[in-house]
């Protein structure tokens, strides 16, 4: 098990469309297909993430097998995790991958504040350093070891201002794995409401 220390290599559809070579529509082509699906996904803000690994191995169940562009593979594993070999990062399943949260997870931990003011604050923090950077910006989007996240609370709450109060019950159910709140699922886009 990766300890929540550990930062795992992942991709967004982005980064795993780039390891086929292919623009990043081709990950939403793949889903429609039935190439791709989120069960092999960590559901992070509303978006799917893969390990590595799922990535490297996708290839195979295409219709027609692909090759993984391992060039692509190896920019991925210096960019996020540099001195981390292939191989370790290759080793990482979504059963080890730690505790990960987005904007949206972090603004629901938020105990008495709903996104509408907890997301301001968060980019207010951001801006100024106050919150550590993202441990990864993939797809456009920024993501956080959940420790990392509670360390920008904490200095969120060295600072003057409302404090930053973490929901328990939340955050226990980010560490193992059992959140099912805003940000838990995919949410389709463009797709009509059915009377």
């Amino acid at each position: 098990m990766v300890g929540t220390g550990s930062k795992p290599v992942i991709v967004g559809g982005q980064e795993l469309a780039a390891i086929y070579d292919g623009p990043p529509r081709n990950t939403a082509q793949w889903l429609q297909r039935g190439s791709l699906d989120y069960g092999e996904a960590k559901i992070i803000s509303g978006r799917a993430y893969w390990t590595l690994q799922f990535a490297v191995a996708l290839g195979e169940r295409f219709v027609r097998p692909k090759e993984p562009n391992m060039a692509v593979v190896a920019e991925l594993v210096e960019a996020q995790s540099p001195g981390k070999s292939l191989a370790s990062a290759l080793a990482v399943h979504r059963a080890d991958l730690p505790p990960i949260v987005g904007k949206q997870e972090f603004a629901t931990m938020i105990v008495g504040e709903d996104a509408a003011h907890a997301l301001p604050r968060l980019d207010f923090a951001l801006g100024a350093g106050t919150f550590p950077p993202p441990d990864w910006k993939l797809s456009g989007s920024p993501l956080w070891l959940l420790d990392t996240a509670l360390e920008g609370a904490a200095r969120m709450n060295a600072t003057k201002g409302k404090p930053v109060i973490i929901d328990e019950e939340v955050l226990e159910s980010l560490r193992n794995g059992t959140y099912d709140g805003p940000g838990s699922v995919v949410l389709t886009r463009g797709a009509k409401k059915k009377s």
